[in-house]
């Protein structure tokens, strides 16, 4: 299976990764500022400006990862935990578990990526100082790091969703209010405001500049941006509606099991094809040994389903995901996601399995209790 994401390591428990789509702004931004050296600098070889673009545009994203890393680090601080910082095509963003519960902590972890955006640039000014003197490039790559970092500070402080000047927005509404709800959505129209500016500015640079190329990717920004903001008010809203839902209440009850011993033939043909589900946890739900899904029967030729058991396919438990009786409805839906699960069990501490969750029906669910809590 092709894979759209890819995990660097680990920082202090963070997940570090890549989207395939970084790939694509990667080559965009070294070739753009290849050329630039190049024509600015017109005695550098082609070769020279083409190391210098790709040198620069790496410690660019480490600026970004480093960026994310302070919001990320001040949230651990501050008891709101982080899964991963993804660097993608539009920079990189860090995913935390949950909101910040206090607007003094969303305010602290919102300021901390400009701030360490801001100590870069000032890091690398001075040391394109400090090079002046010395092989051109290095001053040269530091100092478009030192001005790059300064952009995205300020770029970042515009108050809107889901810029982080947004997030320290809606924290200064939250904290002088006491409404998180009036506060997110005042962050949110900002998010709507700079991204309609934007699409403007773009709109500017198509018809009266003439610059097809910037134009049409200030649009994409801007899009990228509107739409994020309208994400985040719809999850907040999601997250509000759904704050006392637990796994319990949408699991179904009795999930649907499969002794161990069972031909995969005899599995296949007795009960996923007349019931229509395809996964199945192995053992009972006092005794769970493990899951096994459809796509686990193409591990092996049909020919040896007749012969091969459920137990040799299945994935262990050990390695299995599940969730708690008191996971959260958004934890849920969130997990499915990230990790491409059709189906998840609900297990106790005790490993029973007192429920099953699947996608469509964890929509559908969440869908109603979204509709009973309206007004």
């Amino acid at each position: 299976m092709f894979k759209t994401v890819l995990i660097l390591g680990h920082i202090r428990g963070i997940r570090i990764q890549l989207h395939i789509s970084w790939v694509f702004i990667l080559v965009l931004l070294v070739a753009s500022m290849s050329t630039g050296f190049h024509h600015q600098y017109p005695e550098w070889s082609l070769a020279m400006a083409a190391a210098t673009a790709l040198v620069t545009a790496l410690l660019f994203f480490a600026s970004i990862l480093a960026h994310e890393l302070g919001h990320s680090i001040v949230a651990l601080r501050r008891g709101v935990p982080v899964e991963s910082i993804t660097l993608f095509i539009f920079g990189g963003v860090a995913q935390m578990e949950r909101d910040p519960e206090r607007a003094e902590d969303e305010f602290w972890i919102a300021i901390a990526g400009p701030a360490v955006s801001v100590a870069l640039a000032l890091a690398f000014a001075a040391l394109a100082r400090a090079t002046a003197d010395g092989y051109e490039p290095i001053p040269v790559a530091l100092g478009w790091l030192a001005l790059i970092n300064l952009v995205v500070a300020i770029f970042n402080l515009i108050p809107g969703f889901p810029l982080d000047g947004g997030r320290v927005f809606r924290a200064v509404i939250w904290k002088l209010t006491g409404d998180a709800r009036r506060a997110i959505q005042a962050a949110v129209w900002g998010g709507r405001v700079v991204a309609f500016l934007l699409f403007g500015f773009a709109f500017w640079n198509l018809v009266v500049i003439g610059n097809l190329i910037g134009g049409l990717w200030m649009m994409l920004i801007a899009w990228f941006l509107l739409t994020m903001a309208e994400g985040q008010g719809r999850m907040f809203d999601m997250r509000e509606r759904l704050a006392d839902v637990r796994a319990r209440d949408l699991a179904s009850p009795d999930p649907p099991c499969v002794r161990p011993e069972t031909t995969i033939d005899d599995w296949i043909h007795h009960d996923v094809l007349p019931g229509g589900r395809r996964a199945f946890l192995v053992g009972t739900p006092e005794w769970v040994q493990g899951l096994v899904s459809l796509s686990d029967s193409r591990k092996l030729p049909r020919e040896q389903w007749a012969a091969r058991r459920v137990d040799e396919i299945m994935t262990p438990v050990e390695s299995l995901s599940r969730v708690a009786p008191d996971t959260k409805a958004e934890a849920i839906l969130r997990m499915m996601s990230e990790r491409n699960l059709n189906q998840i069990p609900v297990m106790e501490a005790s490993g029973r399995a007192i429920g099953w969750i699947e996608r469509q029906q964890l929509l559908r669910t969440i869908e109603i209790h979204m509709d009973l809590q309206r007004p």
